[in-house]
């Protein structure tokens, strides 16, 4: 079996505290602005900036290292109608069948219901694969461990 040679992290930048203290107060006061959105601006975006984002979302550590996840960018107009068509459905039964009263109250002063229409608005969808094996050549699989944490990891 080959083994690996490690490569040691020789770049990394050395920060004195108070720079580290600092960065870190800078990065939480922008991490407590996020917010989930559910309305998505029209406005087109380059392809190279989604590309970009994909490629920073592939740095994501995984289990193994593997990166059991693909991803799809949709901007053709029809292909986004019917991820609508099938989501609104799936979301239908989620909001009438399947959930449980507590979390529906939980739900409610997000103003979330089955309605997606931010699905046709966006310029850009990401679809999220999850791998759950490899194939190799000759038709073996290879199981991916982790696949669908490291795919979560991912997708934050």
């Amino acid at each position: 079996m080959q083994k690996n040679k490690f490569i040691p992290l020789t770049d990394f930048p050395a920060y004195s505290q108070e720079e580290m203290l600092n960065r870190s107060r800078e990065f939480y006061l922008l991490m407590k602005k996020r917010r989930t959105v559910r309305n998505f601006s029209s406005r087109n975006v380059p392809q190279k900036i989604i590309e970009n984002c994909i490629l920073a979302a592939g740095t994501s550590p995984s289990g193994a290292n593997k990166q059991p996840w693909h991803f799809v960018a949709v901007s053709d107009p029809g292909i986004k109608r019917k991820i609508r068509i099938a989501a609104e459905k799936e979301e239908k039964e989620f909001y009438k069948r399947r959930a449980t009263q507590d979390w529906l109250d939980a739900l409610a002063p997000l103003g979330t219901d089955e309605n997606k229409p931010f699905l046709e608005t966006a310029p850009y969808l990401i679809v999220i694969f999850t791998r759950k094996f490899d194939e190799q050549p000759g038709g073996q699989k290879s199981k991916y461990y982790y696949a669908v944490e490291s795919t979560g990891i991912a997708c934050g």
